[in-house]
């Protein structure tokens, strides 16, 4: 029996200038009458995903499911939670929670700032001209404004990140 391969699915990141993940669900390789780019997708034949088979009459129809790389790595956090749990608790195996109560994922906590230190960090920040970047001679008197009114360096810093294009 000959062996030949088949091209299935585009697994071409397509949003990957806009630092996302998304593919474009061209469901298969429509070979083109010309070169080696997809005529449904327009992606080039090695983006989409090989299948060697025994013969055209034994192809498999099987489908990889399509996610967001977000949703991949959520997943992949909750699996190791889970196991570090399971672990720590070898000795608790009677407990009513189920694997999906374990598997909850903790969000970071917003901050939050007073009206007083918004408008300080915002005069502040007009001082410095908006931004940051080269500002190591005063390091010290940045730490001692934040010190002053009751915020961390890093959290001034990303407000500042975060507000100048309203300010500005």
């Amino acid at each position: 029996m000959q062996s030949s391969c088949v091209y299935r699915e585009c697994m071409r990141n397509h949003a990957a200038k806009l630092g996302s993940y998304a593919i474009d669900g061209c469901r298969e390789y429509s070979r083109p009458t010309t070169g080696d780019l997809c005529a449904a997708c327009g992606c080039h034949r090695s983006y989409h995903r090989r299948v060697d088979v025994a013969s055209s009459a034994q192809i498999t129809h099987a489908r990889l499911p399509f996610s967001s790389l977000r949703r991949v790595k959520q997943l992949a956090r909750l699996k190791w939670k889970a196991s570090e749990e399971r672990e720590d608790n070898e000795e608790e195996e009677d407990t009513e929670e189920t694997s999906d109560e374990k598997m909850t994922v903790k969000r970071r906590r917003k901050s939050k700032f007073t009206e007083e230190q918004r408008e300080a960090m915002r005069d502040y920040a007009v001082k410095l001209g908006w931004t940051l970047k080269d500002k190591r001679a005063i390091r010290e008197e940045i730490r001692v404004f934040c010190d002053g009114i009751g915020v961390s360096r890093f959290h001034f810093k990303t407000w500042v990140n975060n507000n100048k294009k309203f300010y500005h």
